[in-house]
C-alpha cells in the first residue's frame, strides 16, 4: 500500500497493511531542515516551497502533516480580524496588538482581508508549481484545506486572559467573537477549496480548547466545532489539538471529525480504550522534554534506540483493530536529528505491520 491508501483506510477505521505515520513538520522545524530564516520562511512564497519540497523528498516513502502547504502559522487567520502580527528573524510569527473594538467586528473576505489573499495566492503558487507526483502519491493541495480553530482564534485576538475571564463575565460576547470566528474558518476552507477543488481533506487546529473545563468546552466550543465539520462532512476532517485534552476525551467524539491529533500529554491507552473505536486516533510521540512523561525519549533529545521503544509502545497500544496514525503530539521541534525521524518511519513498518 502507498502512504495515502494507508492514511485513508485508517482515517475511517479500516486496517491497512501497516500502522500509518505521519511526521508532524511545519514552519519552525522545516525552515531549520531547510537552513533558511524563519522570517524568510514566512514571507517568500518560493523559499516555503522549496523548503517542503526538500523535507518531503528526504522522506519519500511517507506522507508529512500537514503536508505541503500556504504555511503561515497563526497568522492568516487572526489578521484577517484586524491582529496585527509580528514576525521575529528565528520564531514562529506572533500576535502583536490584540483587537480592542470587538462590537463592529465582522467574518472577513477572504479574498480581501489580512494575510489571507497571501495565503490564497500561494496556495495557488504551490499548486501550479507543484510536480504531478506530489499531487498524485500524497494529494498534496488536491482538495485540501487548513484553518485555525475559533477558540484559538479569540484567544489570539483577544488574549487568553481576557477569553477565559469572559467566560464567567460576559458570555454573550463570548459566543458572539465564537460566531464570527466559526464563520471565519468556514470561509476560510471554502477560499481554499475554489482553488484546491472539492474537498477531501481538511485540517482544523484549535489548541485552545485543551486549556477550558468540559463545561466551558460544551458550551463554547463544542456546537462550534460541529457546525465546522458538519459542513464539510463531504470530507476527511481532522482536528488537531496538542494541549492536555484528557478531561474532554468523552466529549471530543461529538465534533463530527474523522482522525484526531492529540497532544503528547494524553495518556495513548486511555484515549484508545475510550475513543478509539469512534475516531481514528493520530498521535502522540513526545517532540521535546515533558516532565514525568517519557522524559528523555523524545524526537529531540533521545537517542535512536530511545526513539524506537517509545515507538515500539505507541505503535503496540493504538495498532489493535485499527485507526490508528504513528506521528508526534505536536510539530517537530527545531533540531529534531534526521536518524530519529527514520527510526519512527522505520518503527511503523517493524511493530506495526497487520
Amino acid at each position: 500500500m502507498t502512504p495515502l491508501q494507508r492514511f485513508k483506510i485508517a482515517a475511517k477505521l479500516g486496517i491497512p497493511d501497516q500502522v500509518p505515520v505521519m511526521p508532524f513538520a511545519t514552519g519552525h522545524y522545516i525552515a531549520w531542515f531547510a537552513g533558511i530564516d524563519e522570517k524568510d520562511y514566512w514571507w517568500d512564497p518560493v523559499k516555503k516551497f522549496k523548503a517542503q519540497l526538500k523535507l518531503q523528498d528526504r522522506f519519500p516513502d511517507v506522507m508529512f502533516y500537514p503536508g505541503i502547504w500556504p504555511d503561515f502559522s497563526i497568522a492568516v487567520e487572526v489578521s484577517s480580524l484586524g491582529c496585527r502580527i509580528e514576525w521575529p528573524q528565528h520564531a514562529s510569527p506572533q500576535v502583536r496588538e490584540h483587537i480592542t473594538d470587538i462590537d463592529t467586528l465582522e467574518p472577513p473576505d477572504p479574498w480581501k482581508d489580512g494575510l489571507m489573499p497571501k495565503a490564497l495566492e500561494t496556495y495557488q503558487y504551490m499548486l501550479e508549481n507543484m510536480s504531478f507526483r506530489y499531487k498524485e502519491q500524497y494529494e498534496y493541495l488536491d482538495g485540501w484545506a487548513i484553518s485555525l480553530g475559533p477558540i484559538d482564534m479569540v484567544g489570539l485576538c483577544i488574549g487568553y486572559d481576557a477569553l477565559f475571564r469572559n467566560f464567567y463575565l460576559h458570555p454573550e460576547k463570548i459566543h458572539k467573537l465564537v460566531e464570527i470566528t466559526t464563520e471565519t474558518v468556514i470561509r476560510y476552507i471554502r477560499a481554499q477549496e475554489k482553488i484546491g477543488g472539492r474537498l477531501k481533506r481538511y485540517e482544523v487546529a484549535d489548541d485552545a480548547i485543551g486549556l477550558i473545563s468540559p463545561q466551558h468546552f460544551r458550551e463554547f466550543a463544542l456546537p462550534y466545532l460541529k457546525k465546522i465539520f458538519a459542513t464539510f462532512s463531504y470530507a476527511i476532517g481532522i482536528f488537531h489539538c496538542d494541549a492536555n485534552t484528557s478531561h474532554l476525551l468523552d466529549d471530543i467524539p461529538n465534533i463530527g471529525m474523522d482522525v484526531f491529533n492529540f497532544g503528547p500529554e494524553v495518556n495513548l491507552q486511555e484515549i484508545k480504550s475510550k475513543i478509539g473505536k469512534k475516531i481514528c486516533l493520530l498521535g502522540n510521540v513526545p517532540t521535546i522534554d515533558i516532565d514525568d512523561i517519557l522524559p528523555s525519549s523524545t524526537l529531540l533529545r533521545g537517542t535512536p534506540e530511545e526513539v524506537d521503544e517509545v515507538c515500539r509502545y505507541q505503535v503496540k497500544v493504538g495498532k489493535p483493530n485499527g485507526g490508528y496514525i504513528l506521528t508526534s503530539g505536536s510539530g517537530m521541534a527545531r533540531g529534531t536529528p534526521e536518524q530519529n525521524i527514520e527510526t519512527m518511519i522505520r518503527a511503523a513498518g517493524k511493530y506495526g505491520k497487520y
